[in-house]
């Protein structure tokens, strides 16, 4: 087995936060930094807003699966993971959305100080360069930046379906937010994406390039790591990891090794390593140095999705012509449908537990496929993980209309999944047990923000694109009278999938926590030499996508290794 130099600080996983972390410990010349990648590099398609569904089942993710169950995601089961450069951040839909001001006190009332809106709103900002000014410069800039890495656009295409979504939500009672990042939180908005100059600003593109060039950083690709080295302290002192999937090494950390490995890889690595639930690791014969509960408190936010036709006397396929002038238009000035996830770039925000409360509980996505476009309406839903079935079905639905799909995502769901371990064997995936939906009330929301969203149907702004709800064929589900709420239970135990945005199996919290993984400076508990910085970390899944609160996290930690760190000798322990 070979080894490595040593270095100051390891960072496992250049992803939505070890990219962050490994850019920012590398600042300090006086620290080496190694920063480790199973992936490589993202490939072009990843720069392109509107290719981003193309890139699940590939190599670029880790495909991973959820454990079979009867009572929820019958159809759908996959997990897209982003395994290159920039992790996620590479093959995500860009969303920048960063929650709400509750989120984080309540992550500071659970016994985590320095976690509250006002500590963490200067992180967000640290990273943040909004190309916005109207948004940028509200509030005299208390919310946004415009001087940080990563470049945060509000893009849209010129599709009229936007303006008629926004309508049809002003109908019902909704406001037209301009800033769902700002000081409101219920009502519609067009999205804020990571998008600069036309094209993706991963973590990676946003940090690690412009660092790529320090000397003090040494970025090591294809490089999966097994488990972690201790000395006879049970001190952390470095990584054993296989390049290219040839040959072992193993990595020293003079003062640190960092976990950026995400919530599926930062606990399989730990529990590898023997901490985590000691009768877990014990039935497959892990000895125990620390008894954690890694895996637990994994939180996700469920989705279903359900489709309406729209414009069926009126709609026209895009002729090839129109095709090639959107790519060009696209590769010349950045501009067109390319720049887009979907033609429509709306997002919908609403409490439909509590009317009442400044705070949504369900967020919406709406897209419109075009009449014709049957391979990006399959890709878009492979992309959830739906299988051949659904993929069929929906494949259809282009053929005589344009396709509106409304995805809803239950921000806070009651159920708790968990992360196990297969085998011993550092390559088998881990097992996922999304476990949605354990909880009723969890169905009864899913049933409510239905039962709203089929409101949009009766809307005159959408009455005038002849709006119509598509019924998915759903054997079990149809001997059941459609539209009651037994059919929607059904149907949400069939249809739930994921919205890419697992959190929380490395949790954080105080001594008092017998479930906390990482204190508030997200140091493993009773583990020297030791950091998890990563969405593995939150305690309570946030109100929104959480790409950019993971970055937000690894600014925060790497800011807690500096303080660490900055009155210390060169060296912390020794191998032993």
């Amino acid at each position: 087995m070979e080894r490595f130099e040593e270095y100051d600080f390891i960072v496992v996983g250049a992803g939505s936060a070890g990219s962050v972390v490994a850019s920012r410990l590398s600042e300090n010349p006086k620290w080496n930094i190694l920063l480790l990648e199973a992936g490589g590099d993202p490939p072009i398609e990843s720069a392109i807003p509107m290719m981003f569904p193309t890139l699940s089942k590939t190599e670029y993710d880790w495909n991973y699966q959820i454990e079979k169950s009867d009572t929820h995601s019958i159809y759908a089961g996959g997990w897209a993971r982003g395994k290159a450069l920039g992790g996620s951040s590479s093959i995500n839909g860009m969303y920048y959305v960063r929650g709400n001001e509750a989120d984080y006190d309540h992550w500071e009332a659970l016994g985590n100080p320095t976690w509250g809106w006002k500590d963490v709103i200067p992180y967000f900002k640290k990273s943040e360069m909004n190309f916005d000014e109207e948004i940028a410069d509200a509030f005299g800039g208390y919310y946004h930046s415009k001087k940080g890495p990563m470049g945060v656009s509000s893009v849209n295409s010129d599709d009229p379906h936007n303006e008629d979504i926004i309508d049809a939500a002003k109908e019902l009672g909704f406001k037209f937010l301009r800033d769902i990042n700002a000081n409101e939180h219920i009502g519609f908005n067009y999205a804020q994406r990571t998008i600069k100059a036309g094209v993706r600003d991963s973590t990676a593109t946003a940090f690690l390039v412009p660092a790529k060039n320090r000397i003090n950083l040494n970025i090591v690709k294809n490089a999966r790591v097994l488990d972690l080295k201790f000395n006879e302290n049970g001190e952390v002192i470095g990584v054993r990891v296989n390049i290219q999937g040839k040959q072992e090494f193993v990595a020293y950390a003079k003062k640190e090794v960092i976990l950026s490995a995400g919530p599926i890889n930062t606990p399989q690595i730990l529990m590898l390593s023997g901490i985590g639930p000691a009768a877990h690791l014990q039935s497959l014969g892990i000895p125990v140095i620390k008894d954690l509960q890694v895996g637990k408190n994994l939180q996700d936010h469920p989705v279903i999705t359900f489709f309406i036709k729209f414009d069926k006397s009126t709609a026209v396929e895009l002729p090839p012509s129109e095709v090639l002038k959107q790519f060009i238009g696209y590769l010349t000035e950045r501009t067109g449908y390319l720049l887009s996830a979907t033609t429509v770039q709306t997002l919908g925000y609403m409490n439909v537990d509590n009317t009442s409360s400044l705070y949504p509980n369900i967020q919406t996505y709406n897209a419109l496929i075009l009449k014709g476009q049957k391979d990006l309406i399959k890709s878009s839903m492979q992309l959830y993980g739906y299988n051949e079935k659904i993929l069929e079905f929906v494949g259809t639905l282009t053929n005589d209309a344009n396709l509106m799909y409304i995805t809803l995502a239950l921000f806070d769901e009651k159920s708790r999944g968990e992360i196990l371990l297969r085998s011993t064997d550092p390559l088998d995936k881990p097992r996922i047990f999304a476990n949605y939906l354990a909880e009723k009330s969890d169905v009864d929301s899913f049933i409510k923000a239905i039962r709203l969203q089929l409101k949009f149907i009766e809307t005159r702004a959408y009455k005038k694109h002849e709006a119509e709800l598509i019924r998915v064929p759903i054997p079990e589900c149809d001997a059941m009278e459609f539209n009651s709420d037994e059919y929607w239970a059904c149907y949400c135990r069939y249809m739930t999938t994921t919205s890419f945005h697992p959190v929380g199996s490395a949790k954080m919290g105080p001594d008092s926590d017998s479930g906390a993984v990482v204190d508030s400076r997200l140091r493993v508990r009773g583990i020297k030499g030791l950091r998890v910085i990563d969405s593995s970390i939150m305690p309570r899944i946030i109100s929104g996508n959480p790409n950019a609160p993971t970055i937000m996290i690894a600014e925060k930690g790497a800011d807690f290794i500096k303080e660490d760190w900055r009155n210390v000798g060169p060296t912390r322990i020794t191998k032993g």
